[in-house]
Formats: C-alpha cells, sequence, structure tokens
C-alpha cells in the first residue's frame, strides 16, 4: 500500500510496528481485513504516522519490539504526540509468533502478530512515554554496554597474545605496545561516559523527595536512587522490581527433578550492576547489611550469591521506601 488514510486508521482496532534498521512495517487491524504499510525508520516518516493517528481520534494500543536503538525513533515522535506505544521484549512477541500455525516469518507477518498481541496478550507493559533526556539516559546506556564488550573482548585479546610472545621468547613490538595504549584510552573514555550519564540521571531526576529517601539505604548513591525512583510503581509487589533488574531466578524443574536456578539477567544491565555496587558498598559500610552478609556466608552461600541476596534485598527495601514515604530504618529492614 503507497498511502495510509485517516479513514483507514479511524477503522483500527489495534496496531503493530515491526522495527528494522531502514524501514517500518505496519500492521493495522479491522473488522475486515488487515492494513499493512511499510514507511522509513526516519523522524520525518514517523511523524508523519503520528499526525495521521491523532488526527483519526486513534486510541487504541501500538505495540513494537525493542530492537537495540532502532525503535528509539519511534518511541520518541509517539511520546511527543502521547500516543499509547507498548515497547516489549521480543521474547515475549517469539511466543505467540511460535504459536500461529502458518510458519511464514517475514516483516509483514511480524507487525500483524505484534497487532494481534494488542487485542490478546493481558500481561503487556506500560505504555512507553520518553522525554528526550531519558531517550538520551537509554541510548548512553547502550553504548556504554557495547563499548564494556570490546574492552572485554579487546583486552582478553592482548593479554593472551602477550602471553604467547612472552611464551616464545618474543619481545611486544611497538605495534603491540601501541593497541595496550589505545586499550588503556578506551578504559578512560569509558570512565568519562559512565561519569556523563551519572550526571545525566540525577539532572533528569524530577523527583528530589523520592531520591532522599532512597539515598537513606546503606550503598545505595544518588545515581541509583534516581534510577530506581523511575521503577513503575503501579507493580503488585516488590518481585516486579526485582524481575526488572534481572535478579529474579529461572526455574528448571521436569517430573521430580530440580535444577539448580539461575539469574534470568533479562532485565535492566546498567541498574542491575550499580546495585550489586551497592550492595558490596553495604556490606563495607553498615554493620547490619554486614551482619546479613556474614550469616549467610556462613551457611554455606557463595560470595556472588549473597551478594544478589543482598542486592534483592535493597530493591524490596526501596520498594517499600517509596509506598510508605518514609526513610530507610534498618529495625524494620532487619528486624530487633
Amino acid at each position: 500500500m503507497k498511502t495510509l488514510s485517516i479513514s483507514q486508521l479511524k477503522n483500527c482496532t489495534a496496531i503493530g510496528i515491526d522495527v528494522s534498521k531502514k524501514t517500518l512495517d505496519f500492521a493495522g487491524l479491522t473488522a475486515g481485513k488487515t492494513i499493512l504499510y511499510q514507511l522509513n525508520n526516519t523522524v520525518e516518516s514517523i511523524e508523519k504516522l503520528a499526525e495521521k493517528l491523532v488526527e483519526s481520534q486513534y486510541k487504541g494500543k501500538i505495540i513494537c519490539e525493542s530492537t537495540g536503538h532502532y525503535h528509539l525513533k519511534l518511541v520518541s515522535v509517539f511520546s511527543k504526540h502521547n500516543l499509547n506505544l507498548y515497547v516489549i521484549n521480543p521474547l515475549q512477541s517469539s511466543k505467540h509468533s511460535k504459536a500461529n500455525i502458518r510458519k511464514t516469518k517475514t516483516d509483514p507477518v511480524d507487525a500483524e502478530t505484534l497487532a494481534t498481541m494488542c487485542l490478546t496478550e493481558r500481561n503487556l507493559p506500560k505504555p512507553t512515554k520518553l522525554s528526550d533526556r531519558n531517550l538520551l539516559i537509554t541510548l548512553k546506556v547502550g553504548q556504554i554496554k557495547a563499548i564494556e564488550k570490546l574492552i572485554q573482548k579487546m583486552g582478553s585479546s592482548l593479554r593472551l597474545f602477550e602471553e604467547t610472545y612472552q611464551g616464545l621468547g618474543f619481545e611486544l613490538d611497538e605495534v603491540q605496545q601501541e593497541l595496550a595504549t589505545k586499550l588503556a584510552e578506551l578504559k578512560s573514555l569509558h570512565k568519562r561516559m559512565l561519569r556523563e550519564l551519572e550526571a545525566l540521571i540525577v539532572e533528569t531526576n524530577e523527583s528530589a523527595r523520592d531520591t532522599d529517601i532512597l539515598a537513606s539505604i546503606p550503598g545505595i548513591s544518588s545515581t541509583t536512587a534516581a534510577l530506581l525512583s523511575q521503577l513503575d510503581r503501579r507493580v503488585k509487589s516488590c518481585h516486579s522490581w526485582v524481575a526488572f533488574v534481572g535478579l529474579d531466578t529461572s526455574i528448571r524443574q521436569s517430573g521430580t527433578w530440580r535444577g539448580k536456578g539461575k539469574l534470568s539477567k533479562r532485565g535492566n544491565t546498567y541498574l542491575r550492576k550499580r546495585i550489586f555496587c551497592s550492595a558490596w558498598g553495604a556490606t563495607m559500610h553498615d554493620e547490619h547489611f554486614k551482619a546479613y552478609y556474614d550469616k549467610l556466608r556462613a551457611e554455606g552461600r557463595s560470595y556472588k550469591e549473597a551478594l544478589c541476596i543482598l542486592a534483592k534485598k535493597q530493591i524490596r527495601i526501596a520498594y517499600h521506601l517509596l509506598s510508605s514515604g518514609e526513610k530507610y530504618d534498618p529495625i524494620k529492614a532487619f528486624g530487633a
């Protein structure tokens, strides 16, 4: 379809958008048929679509997948037009695709699957509405994750070849030394990016009161407090926060056999790392967290396992403090 009219959008009950680097595949469900349309993944094209949706007074759900940073243009424009865009994990849409009898895998089919989820999926996240500052934070977090992987891979490679050079009795030449220098420069840039990100997070935080409450928890910095204060408070329990950070445990069971649970690690990687650092800081500077950590270690828990339990506890404490509006009290957190 070359154009998308206002009248067609008025008949839509649900919309799915499959995102790729260059294009967006649109699927709108109506009573009679599915409307398929393709547009460029540019701010200009998305702006035109958003204007038509607003003009048609579309109030239904729109679903797209989280695809690296390619979906952020869609989020930016739709947020400004106050459209209900639900950004979901690709794993969530994958189960719907597998349930389809037709095993066709194309972008229009994927878009139609996403549109169908608007009507059938009960466990959708809240609509994604982000300001430009929040989008910049998301983009910087993604870039930092990519650089961390590059540093890890490059560092491992350099160490391996350095050991081989030395094992064979060869001296490290100028190129090898320059590579080590470049790695050091990359690490320095990574630290600068982290500082810039932390400053941006603190500046973007809209609730100084909430940050003040969360910063009263031992080990929680102002940056981590600002991140935690942005988590959805409409969830039923603190377990949803634990899952969002990726500290929930995957369950493996069949009959009488029970496998060893592992962290799902499907949540916010950056926040998970900060919470782990916060948990470790709490054991170093707070007697109650230190005593709890020592108790877990005495029970035979590993260092990582004990730290994970403390990190979960910090998240649960954060959830309850924001719910009650009170500051941290060690007696309530750990008992008398």
